[in-house]
Formats: C-alpha cells, structure tokens, sequence
C-alpha cells in the first residue's frame, strides 16, 4: 500500500510539473492552416496569423508574415500579412511559385525567430482537356476512299462468289 502512495504521490508531482511549464507560454506565431494537399503552383493560401502574446502584451510594431523556401533550389519568398480590426490577428496571402517541396515558416516581424513547420510538397498543374474534340480524323486528304472502296469490292466479289457456287449447285441435279 505504501508503494502505490508512493507511485501515485510521484506522478502527480510530474504532472504539476508538466502543468506549471505548459503555462509558461513564451511570445509566438500561430497559422490557421497549413496549405492544402494537391496546392498547384500559382494557387494561393490564405491562413491567418495569430500573434500569442508574451506575458500579456502583444510585440509592439509587428511586422509578420511567412517565409517559403524551395528545398530543391534553396530560393526564399516572403509573404507580408496585413492586419485586421484585432491586434493579435493577421491577413497573408501565400503563392507557391513552382512545384516542389517547399518549406514554410512564420515570422512575427520582431523577433528574429522563425516559427517552422513540416515541408509541403506543390504539385505540378494537371493536364487540361481541350473545349472541344478533335476531329476524327486529322490528315489533309479528308475522307479515307481508298479502304471503303476496298472493302465494298472485296463484299462485292464474296457475293458473287456466293451467287456463282448456288447456281452451280442447282443446275447439277
């Protein structure tokens, strides 16, 4: 008995722990989403930022946005967020530019840390049908004569096959 006191005595310091470092929340940057699976290149994304504040204040004169990185090439874009009617609250408009895997991070304009998140993988753009079908058939001589007449003539010489082997038959009796 004294043992499982001691275990569950032991836990629960644990878990005060734990609880007292979860609410020792340092500043940061939250997305609303993350892009969308099958995103195309030229499709745009648009999450809002929500800026946590760090010991109830907001960071004066934040400037956030996000950061996308080509991990093939290595070349960055920026994307400046715009604000709304609250403070904590931000607009940003993300276009990836090629496919690819891209990785993106958030940014508060203050600090100099960048909030990552997993990689993203761009897909390139499908392949459109066109408005109206082809024509059947595409070769500047118009309609194939040649292998209808071919085919009439070759019905033609089977029936008269045909007719020639009956009227045979009948005047050997």
């Amino acid at each position: 008995m004294r043992r499982l006191f001691l275990v569950f005595a032991l836990a629960l310091v644990g878990a005060a722990s734990l609880a007292a470092v979860a609410f020792a929340k340092e500043g940061g940057v939250e997305l609303s989403s993350t892009p969308p699976g099958g995103i195309g290149p030229g499709d745009p994304w648009t999450p809002t930022m929500t800026l946590i504040d760090n010991q109830g204040r907001l960071p004066a004169n934040p400037a956030p946005g996000i950061r996308i990185t080509n991990l093939e090439t290595g070349k960055s874009a920026d994307f400046a967020a715009t604000a709304t009617d609250d403070p904590a609250v931000w607009n940003v408009r993300v276009v990836f530019p090629t496919p690819g895997q891209w990785d993106y991070a958030a940014y508060d304009g203050v600090t100099d840390r960048l909030y990552e998140y997993p990689a993203t993988t761009v897909l390139a753009p499908k392949a459109t049908l066109p408005d109206t079908p082809a024509p059947a058939t595409t070769s500047s001589e118009g309609f194939p004569v040649w292998p209808l007449l071919g085919g009439i003539g070759g019905a033609a010489l089977l029936t008269l096959a045909g007719v020639l082997v009956i009227r045979n038959r009948r005047f050997a009796h």
